[in-house]
């Protein structure tokens, strides 16, 4: 069992020095910020035509029919104004980076997420969201789980656009890894912000989870994959141990979420929602640890 252990940390090594290369490849020949200027918004479903509506700045339709037009108007408050309007890193926009997105990391860190959609949810945003993941129990333990936060504001009478939010660094075969994402899951439900479950390809994975892919309507129109419910583990203990042989990874999710949550009730769900009938998380938990020892 260790042997294929060293063979999968290794195999993970791998695929983080594949995409280490991968965003340090400089942009396209044919790449310019008028470019993706374009494809944000249009990514965002805003044709480019509508384009002058959502920026301060003064732009007639005649800037916006082609790049070539556009880069004589575009300037650095434009593209700080967009980069903000969609968060989205702005030197993305500038060419100087391929990371369209600032991912976020919780892992180990219940208490910043907690914060983070806190946060969001101030400013008068309605948030949910989707857990992606391609875990199965025969797949190895690798980054393979993502969430993706939808936040949609209204910018006007009317008018609602959405941003996203990519918090990465899932590994869900992973003991430790998948009682912190359990616990980001009650804390959020507590809130409101509903996180729901698709079972996809870890090409999906591979392809959106670090932020160097536009958000478009494969996700933004469409529910790819399986649908699973990631609120079972944290109602019920055998949903969040599920796949688990006896060992490290059971006792280690074990010992985490027990932790977690004796730390801070905000990282359990109510018993109103429990599908336990009767028996509370927090006992079936007790009984499972010491079974484990």
């Amino acid at each position: 069992m260790a042997v294929f252990g060293e063979i999968n940390s290794f195999l993970d090594f791998c695929e983080r020095v594949k995409r280490w290369f991968g965003k340090n490849k400089g942009p396209a020949i044919n790449d310019n910020p008028a470019k993706r200027f374009f494809e944000l918004f249009e990514a965002h479903g805003i044709h480019r035509n509508q384009i002058p509506r959502y920026v301060s700045q003064k732009l007639s339709l005649t800037d916006v029919q082609d790049e070539k037009s556009l880069l004589k108007k575009l300037d650095q408050k434009m593209i700080d104004d967009a980069a903000d309007l969609f968060a989205v890193n702005r030197e993305w926009l500038e060419c100087a980076s391929p990371d369209i997105y600032i991912a976020h990391d919780f892992y180990k860190r219940p208490k910043k997420f907690l914060a983070f959609i806190e946060e969001v949810l101030s400013k008068g945003s309605d948030l949910q969201g989707i857990i992606y993941t391609s875990a199965t129990e025969e797949s190895p333990q690798r980054e393979d789980t993502f969430i993706l936060l939808e936040e949609d504001f209204s910018i006007g009478e009317g008018q609602v656009l959405s941003r996203y939010h990519i918090c990465n660094n899932w590994h869900f075969n992973y003991g430790k890894s998948r009682a912190y994402l359990t616990a980001c899951v009650a804390a959020a439900w507590k809130k409101d912000v509903f996180l729901h479950g698709r079972k996809v390809p870890h090409e999906f994975i591979t392809k959106y989870a670090e932020g160097q892919s536009l958000l478009g309507e494969d996700i933004r129109d469409h529910s790819p994959g399986q649908h699973w419910h990631p609120e079972d583990m944290a109602l019920d203990p055998d949903k969040l141990l599920a796949g688990f042989r006896e060992g490290h990874n059971k006792v280690s999710a074990l010992e985490t979420i027990i932790r977690v949550q004796s730390d801070d009730e905000q990282f359990t769900l109510n018993e109103m929602y429990s599908v336990l009938r009767g028996v509370p998380f927090s006992e079936k938990l007790k009984s499972l640890e010491q079974s484990a020892e």
